[in-house]
């Protein structure tokens, strides 16, 4: 959460940081976007340790920064136009209307830096910086970093988003399942109302606009994949192949928010008209290690402990893990889960590769998604929801959607 900046700034000696604005869209900026709000305001994030943030704006977006609810700095303050008749190269005229910034905001010391950028100017410029400024360390974190700590765990009106985009999404899928539960089986596969058969892109595009009205939007897509392609993780799915009983059909939705909000992530794994024994068993295998670990769920735990607990599960049942085997193409080939919000992948991880030390906290939201993929076989499973860990340690699904796979 944003109250918890100040104690990760002073656990990392960070004397302030800075948040580069949105280079276009601020929804392909989620560090900028979650001090902003999602609103289309070019500028510059500051804060200083112990003191609000700041943001530096233009005054075409004076309307817009003040909403922001932010300490608010006018770029007119460096008149950039006497920057640039002083130091008429553009990298010079940048670093000396940065350096006066700097100054007169008295930033000095540890300073990180987030945002998304062009890297090759940002590095010019930063570089360029602290030769310029005496006692400025520039930090840059690789992973874990300040901002994306604070954004592991959300307060009251985020998750009060993430609730609603998660209503939303599974409004969506229902649509999606309502619409493929109209049809009739005929000569092995789907048929509409006029008789032609209904395909992966039907589906698509169906759920495609019910997002769209539901105030959704699908940056990253979403995967609908139908037999052996269900079985390769991240697989989109064929829209012209026709859908076809009895085979699995994963479907992986991860809308947002429209304009760059908050996700939802989402996935389940349908069979039309029956399930063969071999995919009900596998289904009913993944469904078990689902409720298990969202059973077995504490506040405060390590998040390697659940990935293990997963991997034993299946491996107890006769199939490979990435725990036991690497690299690894069929059985449970994936971790539990990931962090969510801003983006799909946000920093907390589930990994069976890298034990980072990762723990659920209070205010936590991630994913939990086990599956079993068997391309060879001609099928995988997987079954996914959005799960919050409350503020008091309870273990509250965001996704409230059936868990049933034969569609009708």
């Amino acid at each position: 959460m944003k109250s918890d900046l100040d104690r990760l700034m002073a656990e990392r000696n960070l004397d302030a940081i800075v948040v580069e604005g949105p280079d276009g869209l601020e929804s392909a900026n989620p560090d900028y976007n979650y001090f902003v709000g999602g609103r289309h305001i070019p500028g510059l994030i500051i804060k200083k340790r112990s003191e609000p943030a700041m943001l530096l704006h233009g005054p075409w977006e004076q309307n817009e920064a003040e909403q922001t609810g932010l300490t608010l700095v006018s770029l007119n303050r460096w008149n950039i136009r006497e920057i640039l008749q002083q130091f008429p190269d553009r990298l010079e005229a940048r670093v000396e209307q940065r350096r006066r910034i700097f100054a007169d905001l008295g930033i000095r010391g540890r300073v990180g830096i987030y945002g998304t950028v062009r890297a090759g100017p940002f590095f010019a410029l930063m570089t360029r910086l602290a030769q310029q400024i005496d006692g400025l360390e520039i930090v840059a974190e690789l992973d874990r970093d300040v901002i994306s700590m604070a954004r592991l765990t959300k307060d009251v009106d985020e998750i009060e988003r993430m609730r609603a985009v998660g209503r939303k999404t599974c409004a969506v899928l229902q649509a999606a399942v309502d619409f493929i539960r109209a049809g009739r089986i005929d000569d092995d596969c789907v048929r509409g109302a006029d008789g032609a058969p209904l395909t992966i892109g039907d589906v698509r595009r169906l759920m495609l606009r019910e997002m769209a009205a539901l105030g959704l939007e699908a940056p990253a897509g979403m995967i609908i994949a139908q037999g052996r392609d269900a079985g390769l993780p991240h697989a989109r799915g064929d829209d012209a192949m026709p859908l076809r009983p009895g085979q699995a059909i994963v479907i992986d939705i991860f809308p947002r928010e429209a304009g760059g909000g908050y996700f939802h992530d989402m996935t389940r794994t349908f069979a039309i008209g029956y399930a063969p024994p071999e995919l009900q068993q596998a289904y009913d295998e993944v469904l078990g290690a689902f409720t298990m670990a969202m059973n077995a769920f504490e506040a405060g735990a390590p998040t390697r402990t659940y990935q293990d607990m997963v991997c034993a599960y299946f491996e107890e049942r006769g199939h490979d893990t990435i725990r036991r085997t690497y690299p690894i193409e069929e059985g449970y080939i994936h971790s539990l889960g990931h962090g969510l919000g801003l983006e799909i992948h946000e920093d907390l991880s589930f990994s069976s590769l890298v034990d980072r030390g990762d723990t659920i906290e209070p205010g936590a939201v991630f994913t939990v998604e086990p599956g079993l993929y068997y391309p060879s076989r001609g099928f995988g499973v997987r079954i996914e929801d959005t799960c919050y860990c409350t503020p008091d340690g309870r273990f509250e699904s965001l996704t409230p959607f059936p868990k049933e796979l034969v569609i009708a």
